[in-house]
């Protein structure tokens, strides 16, 4: 089994670890994809994270997950199967996941939650629903890929239900819309080809111990579906319990909170870093007593304010 390279960022929210995984540095080679590195267990290993896979030595393909750096958004077809729409991973990154057929993302640990992911087309999806192939429709047509009236009148779409268990069991989804044709006024319809945020902490407040995903399209035939059952997913957030750090939270003032101009921080010395709820660095700063942190030039939203000291770190999220 291949040595996996995941690059982390890691906050502490309270006595809880949280990590996203990125995918980033997993393929040295560029332009590649391992849809079979799963070292004969039936996943990635993405610790404590995993990502459900099955290979066909005879036929070389998968289903679950494979991991790629594919940026050929432009290619038809089943040949281009590995690459994400957007041509790249969330955030300019290279590496990210591909979906197909029956994927899963879950841990061994049960303590372990699943709480947001990117989401988005992969090219062979993509193009297969703005032109048509041999056989999946071009969406917005009343006609199927045969040529045929479908009884659609051109209503299509594609969506993903992304369905969560929580640690007692119950279960819950929510749908995404990959593609939709169904708008009075055809300027809205849309196929997906950037990279958008699925929260599962608004499916279970705690986040989701288990997340699997069933496909539905308007394009069905004698066989199934004709509309290919494919979609691409980077920077997996997870969150874990943690030891109670020696810093306790109360020993920080952070005032005004929802925040205009300038954030406030009150407490001991230390670093003090602020970032985007995805993980990306935007101020990174010496505390001393009391910091004034300039979030003039930001634009609205939620980040998380970390305040490392010697004796532990201290975790806040800040609205703007």
């Amino acid at each position: 089994m291949k040595k996996v390279y995941i690059l982390m960022t890691a906050l502490f929210i309270g006595a809880n670890l949280q990590a996203q995984i990125d995918f980033e540095g997993y393929l040295t080679e560029p332009e590649s994809y391992d849809n079979d590195g799963t070292g004969g267990n039936p996943y990635f290993d993405f610790d404590p994270i995993l990502l459900n896979n099955t290979y066909d030595e005879e036929w070389g393909s998968f289903t679950g997950f494979a991991i790629s750096n594919v940026t050929d958004n432009i290619t038809p077809g089943y040949g281009n199967q590995f690459s994400a729409y957007p041509g790249g991973g969330a955030d300019n990154s290279t590496g990210y996941a591909v979906a197909y057929s029956n994927p899963e993302i879950y841990s061994e640990f049960e303590d372990v939650r699943i709480l947001s992911f990117k989401i988005s087309n992969t090219t062979y999806a993509g193009l297969s629903m703005l032109n048509g192939d041999s056989f999946g429709k071009k969406f917005g047509e009343p006609t199927n890929a045969s040529g045929e009236v479908d009884g659609t009148n051109g209503e299509d779409f594609f969506r993903v239900w992304i369905i969560c268990e929580n640690e007692i069991g119950s279960k819950d989804s929510v749908e995404f819309y990959l593609a939709d044709y169904r708008f009075t006024d055809n300027t809205e319809d849309y196929i997906v080809d950037t990279w958008e945020t699925v929260d599962l902490t608004e499916v279970f407040v705690g986040g989701a111990t288990n997340v699997s995903m069933r496909f539905e399209s308007s394009d069905n035939g004698d066989f199934g579906m004709n509309t290919p059952a494919y979609v691409a997913i980077d920077y997996i957030l997870w969150e874990a319990p943690l030891g109670i750090s020696e810093v306790d939270e109360s020993d920080f003032i952070t005032y005004p909170n929802p925040v205009q101009d300038e954030l406030f921080v009150d407490g001991p010395n230390g670093i003090l870093t602020l970032t985007t709820v995805g993980g990306r660095k935007v101020i990174e700063q010496t505390h001393d007593i009391h910091s004034n942190v300039d979030f003039s030039a930001l634009p609205s939203g939620i980040y998380v304010l970390k305040i490392a000291t010697e004796n532990g770190t201290v975790t806040k999220k800040i609205i703007k």
